[in-house]
């Protein structure tokens, strides 16, 4: 490497390091937007147990709550009948048929938001009366036995937290469960549990529930996932337990199993707010038995709007010259134009260093970008299908000897003529999900059938589909470089970046050795 080219690189790494460090440093920025883990597929598969009879099959259906929005859902039902049953605090899914053997449930993509309510101020006790007309429900009794309310009454006693406010006897009854109650994985009923100071994640919350109703404070028992108990290896959850109690008319997160008392959690899922009114729940039921899998959803999203909002806010020149400072459109457009010197910098160690043959520079960067606009699958069955038509309309037309522009018009026409019955077809029988049209196909395919026709007549047919096979390649390495999310942000944030591919590109420039083909092609020189 010359001095020249030893300077010019090394200009166009320290750049952008400079730049990042002014950024981190002196601009106090973040390095990149906060990455958002926040979705997940949720599969609930019920099944019968053996050798028993079942006519109903009830089990909670995600709702729309705070701290769950419902994305997408879709219910399995074979020969049964299906109603939803819709209330307040959850919808419960009922299965209804006879000879009931195969599996029941259902699928939902869901969005979790965390519990953002914390360290509620103290609340003045209000008589029992306004309380009860306000929102009875989660003050009454009904659901718990006469047993249990009367070990609850005899317990609540002990604790005495007569004379406090809400907050502060709900913090007292919090730290008694959570000190005094032994935690255990055992199945055990609210009443032994009083009895044994013995717990489950359930017990403990019901037993929780049942004290600061007691006290006058509106409390209800939560069930659901927490996403931190998840079997890693199979993705496998089963429902946990936990609390809510409202305070100045929010609704606080409580869980005496883990200790948390009112604080900032993320990473659980609600989908029944009131386990007292269907205490089945916290039970094995006797005529069925639940799976449930829940997985994180490969969404990539980053928290853009608070990573441009704190652009904004910084005393740099950032915040006028910041991609963050483009309107929305030009960013999404941008968050994709910027990986497109990643795909050529792919192509050329392809080209110089492999020795992967493709049809000209920018046809694999611009074929993976058609692949990104609409759907790979569609994308790759619309490319090989025009790449076929277009050969046989070359041999075809070649008969009426037409001139080069005649015959790409025609040969565009079938483009537009393919791709509008692609189009209805797919709207029909929906072969391709989320199949989105754009121009790319029309242009790209156009140009490429061209220069694939011409090329197998001037240099075979097995040169031809190599440097076929070499293009898709590369085009498909590149299709997964633009849907590589951290990559983007890191370009989009710091576009300095290209320069470093600058860099790299002038050190690939200048390779004059072996390419890794070449080294199988004349390997019986190099064996003599």
């Amino acid at each position: 490497m010359d001095r020249k080219t030893l300077i010019t690189v090394s200009i166009l790494v320290i750049l952008p390091i400079l730049s990042i460090l002014y950024k981190l440093n002196i601009a106090e920025l973040s390095l990149l937007p906060v990455e958002v883990d926040d979705t997940v597929n949720l599969q609930v598969v019920i099944l019968p147990k053996e050798n028993v009879a079942v006519s109903e099959v009830n089990f909670p259906i995600p709702k729309q709550f705070i701290q769950s929005r419902v994305l997408k859902s879709n219910t399995k039902v074979e020969d049964l009948d299906f109603r939803l049953q819709k209330k307040q605090y959850g919808h419960l899914g009922i299965w209804e048929g006879e000879d009931w053997n195969s599996s029941i449930g259902y699928y939902a993509k869901i969005k979790i938001l965390p519990y953002t309510h914390s360290n509620p101020e103290p609340e003045l006790q209000q008589t029992n009366g306004k309380q009860l007309s306000k929102e009875p429900y989660y003050l009454s009794l009904k659901n718990f036995s006469p047993e249990e309310i009367r070990l609850g009454k005899k317990l609540f006693e002990q604790i005495h937290p007569y004379d406090k406010d809400n907050v502060a006897a709900a913090k007292q009854i919090f730290y008694f469960i959570s000190e005094e109650v032994l935690n255990t994985t055992k199945d055990i009923t609210l009443e032994d549990t009083i009895r044994l100071n013995n717990g489950s994640a359930y017990t403990q919350a019901i037993l929780f529930s049942l004290l600061c109703r007691m006290k006058g404070i509106q409390a209800r028992t939560v069930a659901g996932f927490d996403l931190s108990k998840q079997n890693s290896k199979d993705n496998k959850a089963k429902l946990s337990f936990w609390n809510e109690i409202r305070i100045h008319g929010k609704w606080y997160f409580v869980s005496t199993y883990k200790n948390i008392f009112a604080g900032t959690v993320n990473g659980y899922l609600p989908l029944w707010k009131s386990v007292e009114e269907k205490r089945s729940l916290g039970e094995e039921p006797a005529t069925f038995r639940y799976t449930a899998y829940i997985t994180k959803s490969n969404v990539n999203r980053y928290n853009f709007k608070e990573y441009s909002e704190e652009v904004a806010s910084s005393n740099s020149f950032l915040r006028y010259y910041s991609l963050y400072s483009l309107p929305t459109p030009l960013q999404n457009l941008f968050r994709l134009v910027i990986l497109i010197p990643i795909g050529a910098l792919v192509l050329s160690v392809a080209r110089n260093m492999v020795g992967i043959p493709t049809f000209g520079i920018f046809t694999p960067i611009l074929l993976a970008m058609f692949f990104y606009e609409t759907n790979l699958i569609f994308g790759i069955c619309f490319f090989l299908l025009m790449i076929g038509l277009g050969f046989f309309e070359r041999y075809a037309l070649d008969k009426y000897y037409l001139l080069a522009v005649p015959r790409l018009s025609i040969l565009l026409t079938i483009t537009v003529i393919t791709l509008i019955l692609f189009s209805v077809l797919n709207e029909e029988i929906s072969f391709f999900n989320q199949m989105s049209v754009t121009l790319f196909p029309i242009v790209i395919t156009t140009i490429f059938v061209e220069r694939f026709s011409i090329m197998i007549i001037e240099e075979g047919i097995l040169h031809t589909f190599v440097t076929l096979g070499g293009t898709l390649l590369i085009a498909l390495i590149s299709y997964m470089i633009f849907f590589f999310g951290s990559l983007q942000i890191l370009f989009f944030t710091h576009p300095e970046l290209l320069f470093i591919v600058i860099a790299i590109q002038i050190l690939l420039g200048q390779y004059k050795g072996y390419r890794v083909s070449e080294l199988f092609r004349f390997k019986e020189i190099f064996k003599s």
